[in-house]
């Protein structure tokens, strides 16, 4: 009796064990279960959604996205393995070893992805139940060589990785959806018509202030000089300097990179500083034909010795700005404040960033204020000691181009999804950096430097042209290099009131030494083009 009451306590309680886990797992674990069964059975796909275009301001497409289809194999369906390994190879490109590796492990594989429908319909031609598709997106650029380090290029995830493709990312990429393939016990993937799916959103579509056109005559120009000149890269923008915006924006290297050099690089801007100098003389008093004697194109201050190109003896201050004096700017420099003369140069946006929407962008160095010597102070009155972008260069001349206002630079012009406009950009007023009477002034004694200084073979005939010729030595090994040179010109036209704004740089060139033989030349072809495209507009003598 005892020993029954034992065996029947003993099988009760194994009988709520039981039962307690048999609930443990069906009701409280049930959830849990669920989604393992779920992952063994199922694979969910994220489609992504279509990514928008990328149009210049005529909406000319520079970027689009295009169908495409990716390949994929389920061996275990095929009825002959030897036959597929050589039509996958022949078809792909591979080795029919490789091929035969994949398909003798029996599960799924990817055989070719983001090909075109002719390739697709050759691989369904096989008539083989182990091949499959699916549909893909492929980024397609137009005229990339062109454009590679402006709007950049796309990840094989579809997302950008470089250029405006990443700055722009969120607004191009859509929203993804999603499908779900069935998993037999092989692990081997197969659509299923009854699991639910999602159909991706397209992304997008984001018009530039850029015009292709422009944007061809500056590449073609700037290729012929980095070639002829065997430079190690060029750089150049055409802006309008009543909006800010930006006309085109072209860098080529001799390497083939894709760096956004007039963004991302920083150099010591050399002469066509001298922009800041002139403009802070203007506002304090200095008149343009104020005398300054040059002292046989030498000056030594704590030692160290500044010199001219040549002697130019006794010159007016327009004078030492059209032949480029550095001594004149350094003896001048004597006479300046040197808190109003970077509060000026902060005014004009050094120092900072321009907040282009491009990604990378370098912000330049000024000096420290309160550790500078006379001599070091004299040195930045043309240029040496502080670093800049060449957009960010070129925006000094749009301010002083637009009457004295500093815009923001553009690149964006308008979003746009399907037909609405969403977000439309408007030309973004800064600040006020100096009147409309030192904007006229500076004008004028920057169109002596065409007209009769360093500047002359950037020249338009009888159109007017404003513009300053920088040549800059790069340190090397902690000193100033001889021979390895910034060469700069920074101009807009015409100078009475302006519709263009070119800036152009060349680094490190090896067969010209001078700004003016080197890169003027290629602002006055570039300039020309422009003016037979608007010959309604303007007549070349």
């Amino acid at each position: 009796m005892r020993r029954t009451r034992f065996l029947n306590a003993f099988l009760f309680i194994i009988s709520v064990f039981f039962f307690s886990y048999i609930f443990y797992i069906q009701c409280l674990q049930h959830p849990y279960y669920r989604e393992k069964a779920k992952n063994q059975h199922e694979k969910k796909i994220i489609l992504l959604g279509s990514r928008g275009n990328i149009y210049d301001r005529n909406g000319l497409p520079l970027a689009t996205s295009q169908q495409c289809f990716s390949i994929f194999c389920t061996p275990r369906y095929t009825p002959n393995k030897g036959r597929l390994a050589q039509n996958i190879a022949r078809l792909a490109g591979k080795s029919v070893r490789d091929v035969r590796r994949l398909i003798e492990k029996g599960v799924f594989f990817w055989v070719e992805k983001k090909v075109d429908l002719e390739k697709r319909d050759n691989y369904l031609a096989l008539e083989d139940p182990s091949i499959g598709f699916t549909h893909d997106l492929r980024r397609q650029y137009n005229m990339p060589e062109m454009f590679k380090s402006l709007i950049g290029t796309c990840g094989s995830d579809n997302r950008g990785i470089e250029g405006l493709e990443l700055q722009l990312d969120k607004a191009l990429s859509g929203k993804s959806g999603f499908t779900i393939y069935q998993k037999d016990p092989m692990g081997d993937m197969f659509p299923y018509p009854d699991y639910p799916e999602k159909d991706p959103e397209p992304g997008q579509d984001v018009y530039l202030t850029i015009d292709l056109q422009l944007q061809a005559i500056l590449y073609t120009n700037l290729s012929r000089c980095m070639i002829e000149q065997d430079a190690a890269y060029a750089a150049g923008l055409i802006i309008d300097p009543r909006s800010g915006e930006v006309l085109a924006l072209v860098n080529v290297a001799r390497n083939g990179g894709q760096r956004n050099h007039a963004v991302c690089d920083e150099f010591e801007p050399g002469s066509t500083f001298k922009l800041i100098t002139l403009t802070y003389g203007l506002l304090n008093g200095f008149k343009e034909d104020d005398v300054i004697n040059t002292d046989y194109g030498k000056v030594t201050i704590r030692g160290h010795v500044i010199h001219d190109y040549k002697n130019y003896g006794v010159v007016t201050f327009q004078q030492a700005i059209a032949h480029s004096s550095n001594v004149a700017m350094a003896k001048l420099s004597k006479e300046f404040d040197y808190h109003d003369f970077f509060s000026l140069m902060w005014d004009f946006g050094l120092g900072q960033l321009t907040s282009i929407e491009l990604p990378g962008e370098v912000k330049g160095r000024l000096p420290d204020l309160e550790k500078m010597n006379n001599l070091e102070f004299a040195i930045l009155a043309f240029g040496q000691g502080l670093t800049v972008n060449l957009l960010q260069l070129a925006f000094t001349y749009q301010a002083v181009a637009n009457r004295g206002v500093l815009n923001k630079p553009i690149i964006v012009r308008e979003i746009r999804e399907g037909k609405r406009v969403i977000q439309r950009t408007h030309p973004l007023r800064i600040r006020r950096v100096v009147d409309d009477e030192t904007a006229q002034r500076v004008t004028n004694v920057l169109c002596s430097v065409v007209e009769e200084g360093t500047g002359t073979e950037a020249a338009l005939g009888d159109i007017r042209v404003a513009g300053k010729t920088g040549t800059a030595q790069k340190v090397v090994d902690g000193a100033y290099s001889n021979s390895s040179i910034i060469t700069t010109f920074i101009g807009y036209f015409p100078a009475e009131s302006p519709d263009y704004l070119i800036a152009i740089m060349l680094d490190e060139p090896k067969k010209g030494l001078w700004a003016s033989s080197v890169v003027a030349p290629v602002f006055r072809t570039v300039a020309q083009r422009l003016y037979q495209m608007n010959s309604h507009h303007y007549a070349i003598k």
